[in-house]
């Protein structure tokens, strides 16, 4: 995971100024005004999010000295005011706890040195044990104030076939392994998503052949000469399907990740992980080809789109791999979260402008939509779907199509 670097300016000390190329922030309490607060730091700062990343809620206490505390009102009106202005705040502290054995600090102030008490109690909206208090209830009041975020519908997006298994192989020969046998995902540096296994038939096996692939990890899709065959799947058992095959013809297994397993098992490799048998004879001398889609999908730095009146654009009913795109416009400003459906897709993964939405499996539920951030949005947009199983996208579909809505669907 990355790490963000922030400087941050005391508002009652202005002059500890800003990092050149570091994104600033301001601290403020209630004893400060909220918009010349944040006047201050656009003095810093000409644009970006406004974020207060100290709130003070309370106060430590010193040995000696009276407990400090922070009137409610004036948390809670300040709070407030600071939300109307879409600026985000860290409230310090919301749980002060407890400084345990020597680990309670000082401060050097104006009178001098002056420790501070073990209790962190801060009068924060939590107490030192944990429990809350009327601050508490008061904040969650403000904060649950505000509106839901509006969400945006764009209606309907057709799309256009771009790339079927042929092509997926030749863009990505280059990130081609060869092995006696096959190698998983971890072996040739793949850490999710898909890749394509490919060997010849070099013998007379029996027609139907029965080819078996104890050791998929997750899901592959069976093809013989770039044509689709049939399914293996871990998740649902089948590890074996019978093909109409002969001597010298490809053999391809497109291999899908489905996902690690999050807990308990610590290794669950991805791949084939296993020989691959046909008619019980051990298939040997693979290719494993790599497809990392955040190469070339969406990104115009590299186009890699064939031209329209090349074969893999025309409409097709034939089940398999195929990815397909749509260019549009954005016409609303701003751009606003949404949720992309894809009612008559089966299975696969969208891209948009090179950023991988996630996993759509329609079919199976119970997820129907997928959640699409503003930021993602620009004047000018590349969507890509990569549909596993089978198009809705035959001559004369209307179908053929994505849409955005303001609300997600789960069932």
């Amino acid at each position: 995971t990355g790490s963000m670097l922030l400087n941050s300016i005391e508002a009652f000390f202005e002059s500890s100024g800003k990092v050149d190329g570091v994104f600033t922030t301001i601290d403020f309490g209630t004893r400060d005004v909220v918009k010349g607060s944040f006047d201050i730091l656009r003095r810093h700062q000409h644009r970006g999010p406004l974020v207060n990343t100290e709130f003070y809620t309370g106060w430590f206490d010193h040995w000696t000295e009276e407990h400090s505390s922070v009137s409610t009102n004036e948390v809670v009106e300040h709070l407030d005011k600071m939300l109307s202005m879409n600026a985000s705040v860290v409230l310090y502290m919301f749980h002060g706890g407890t400084s345990f054995g020597y680990k309670a600090g000082a401060n050097n102030e104006s009178r001098g040195y002056v420790p501070v008490t073990t209790s962190y109690d801060y009068d924060a909206p939590m107490t030192e044990a944990g429990d809350p208090t009327e601050k508490f209830i008061a904040i969650r009041n403000v904060i649950s104030k505000p509106i839901a975020v509006p969400l945006m519908a764009l209606g309907k997006i057709r799309l256009e076939r771009l790339y079927n298994l042929t092509d997926i192989r030749s863009i990505y020969a280059h990130a081609a392994t060869s092995s006696e046998l096959p190698l998983s995902f971890e072996q040739i540096n793949q850490s999710q998503a898909l890749v394509l296994y490919d060997t010849w038939v070099s013998f007379f096996p029996m027609n139907p052949a029965a080819l078996n692939v104890s050791g998929i990890r997750d899901r592959g899709y069976v093809y013989l000469d770039d044509v689709y065959q049939g399914l293996i799947s871990r998740m649902d058992k089948v590890f074996q399907i019978m093909i109409p095959v002969t001597k010298g013809q490809r053999l391809t297994l497109l291999v899908e990740s489905q996902g690690r397993i999050n807990y308990d098992a610590l290794n669950d490799p991805k791949g084939i992980i296993s020989n691959v048998t046909l008619s019980a004879e051990t298939l040997t001398h693979w290719n494993m080809t790599r497809i990392d889609e955040r190469n070339h999908f969406g990104n115009p730095l590299r186009p890699v789109s064939p031209k329209r009146n090349t074969p893999s654009r025309r409409s097709s009913s034939a089940p398999g791999l195929a990815v397909y795109e749509a260019r549009f416009q954005l016409r609303q400003s701003p751009a606003l979260d949404t949720f992309i459906r894809l009612d008559h897709w089966k299975k696969g993964a969208v891209i948009l402008n090179g950023f991988n939405l996630g996993r759509y499996w329609t079919p199976m539920g119970p997820q129907k939509t997928l959640y699409v951030p503003a930021v993602l949005f620009k004047p000018n947009n590349v969507l890509n779907v990569i549909e596993l199983e089978q198009a809705p996208c035959w001559e004369g579909s209307t179908k053929c199509f994505v849409e955005f809505v303001d609300k997600p669907y789960i069932n």
